[in-house]
């Protein structure tokens, strides 16, 4: 075992420290919208550590890792994107204020009213596929970090997979979003801890020459340089930054786990200040990860698993009693990502896609009761599914790169029907079709041919949204002539 016993009571102390919290706020959970968006009762400060928390786990410090292990600090450009779309859409209201003054609880949500109810079937069904196949890589990559940070034989991946997920699933389905959010501070200050423990700690103990002098000679300039050879032909170069940037306003307003917490605000103007000061937290996020992966090219080589690497560095280079502490920050991060996917991809399938068939053949609504209880059953079939994607799928080409596909499955039709379904009165329900189609066509292609295309990755992300931008003008222009003055059937 690489823990020692200081380290394991650290551990279990804050493992029962969130399965309490589920317990308590339980009695706080009347109905669907406490579940899912905590009443839409969250201020500013909570919102913004809750969302920080959100998007940070242990796959996310493990696929930033990789990057800047594979391409030096060349990598750290991919950090700044993000940083740009949420002070953008913090700062104008940009679609984000209309979907908060809408009250909505999900993003296809949106589609029913805007759209049509087919159409909301329809995105739901492509969410929750996109969403759920990014979501399933989760537990194979962590219980692989966890097993080699602790020392466990990876014989038993399985049952690490299972414990970690059991415990999620107990503290979500007990508390919801609420429970989520009220662990969130105790996270926070952990994960703080712990990203600035291990840059300082590693800048100072390996030393910066010895990390520069490590990418010099094993990368040379295209370690060093994010536009090598130029700025059109470097593997993150102009298209690469527009893919981003297109892609982080997608997500922004369209991925169910961040739009969760956005729901989750107490009105629109505190949404749009968390997001504009997550845009500078969220620039630690993917700097710090990203120079331990550089870190792990002095300290452990480059002869190694990729996704190996930032447990690797932690092993070699934290030293004992930290250890426990660093851990804990990293499973306080997975706990808080895990349980809001779970609620988010559940929350699709159980509103968007049964939600609206029961509705579509019974002519009724399910009432809140019943979709609290469909909630949690989806949850456990979620969980059930990730765990078998995590033991049976092979990971081709880069983490980061597979994530960023599975969610542009519906991205791109999610950020093209939400912005012209808000902004362009000729919107139509057959444009939402074909955009939401043509957008998943080039990322399906990187995803069944990752090897074959994965030079062409950035010019299948931004030609995603592209194509999906044809969609909807070819469909809406289609309809607008056949239908031009007579009200579209909701279908």
């Amino acid at each position: 075992m690489n823990l020692t016993t200081i380290d394991i009571i650290l551990i279990v102390a804050y493992l029962i420290l969130i399965i309490l919290s589920g317990s308590i706020v339980k009695k706080y959970i009347k109905g669907i919208d406490n579940f899912l968006v905590a009443g839409r009762s969250m201020g500013f400060h909570l919102g913004l550590l809750s969302l920080m928390c959100t998007e940070i786990g242990m796959i996310t410090y493990v696929y930033y890792a990789e990057l800047g292990f594979k391409a030096g600090f060349a990598a750290l450009i991919v950090a700044f994107p993000p940083v740009i779309a949420y002070i953008f859409l913090g700062k104008t209201g940009f679609i984000i204020k209309p979907l908060l003054e809408m009250k909505i609880s999900t993003i296809p949500e949106f589609f029913s009213r805007r759209f049509s109810k087919g159409v909301r079937f329809y995105i739901g069904i492509i969410m929750a596929i996109g969403g759920i196949l990014n979501f399933g890589v989760f537990p194979g990559v962590e219980a692989n970090f966890i097993n080699i940070v602790t020392g466990i034989p990876k014989d038993y991946l399985l049952v690490t997979m299972i414990i970690m997920l059991t415990l999620v699933l107990i503290y979500t389905v007990i508390g919801g979003m609420v429970s989520v959010i009220v662990t969130n501070y105790v996270q926070y200050v952990l994960l703080s801890f712990g990203m600035i423990f291990i840059t300082i700690y590693g800048l100072v103990h390996i030393g910066w020459d010895n990390i520069v002098g490590a990418v010099s000679t094993q990368m040379g300039e295209k370690g060093m340089n994010p536009f090598f050879p130029t700025a059109l032909e470097g593997q993150f170069g102009i298209g690469f930054l527009v893919w981003q940037t297109l892609l982080w306003v997608a997500l922004l307003v369209g991925w169910q786990a961040i739009s969760m917490r956005l729901f989750s605000s107490k009105d629109s103007k505190t949404g749009q200040k968390i997001y504009t000061w997550s845009g500078l937290m969220f620039l630690s996020r993917g700097i710090m990860p990203i120079l331990w992966g550089i870190m792990a090219i002095a300290v452990v080589g480059t002869e190694i698993n990729s996704l190996e690497a930032l447990p690797l560095l932690l092993v070699k280079l934290v030293p004992s009693g930290f250890l426990g502490i660093i851990f804990a920050a990293l499973l306080a991060a997975s706990m808080s990502t895990y349980a809001s996917y779970l609620l988010s991809w559940s929350s699709v399938v159980s509103q968007d896609i049964i939600g609206s068939a029961v509705t579509y053949l019974t002519k009724k609504e399910l009432d809140s009761k019943s979709q609290l209880l469909v909630s949690r059953i989806t949850m456990a079939v979620v969980m059930i599914f990730i765990i078998w994607w995590s033991l049976f799928h092979e990971m081709e080409g880069l983490l980061y790169f597979y994530l960023n596909m599975t969610g542009m499955l519906f991205i791109p039709g999610v950020l093209i029907c939400v912005a012209f379904g808000i902004y362009w009165k000729k919107a139509r329900t057959l444009g939402a079709y074909l955009a939401i189609t043509f957008g998943a066509i080039l990322p399906m292609l990187y995803l069944i041919w990752p090897t074959e295309v994965q030079d062409y990755a950035s010019e299948i992300g931004w030609g995603g949204f592209v194509v999906s931008f044809l969609g909807m003008l070819i469909g809406s222009g289609i309809q607008n002539m056949v239908q031009p003055k007579i009200e579209e059937e909701r279908v």
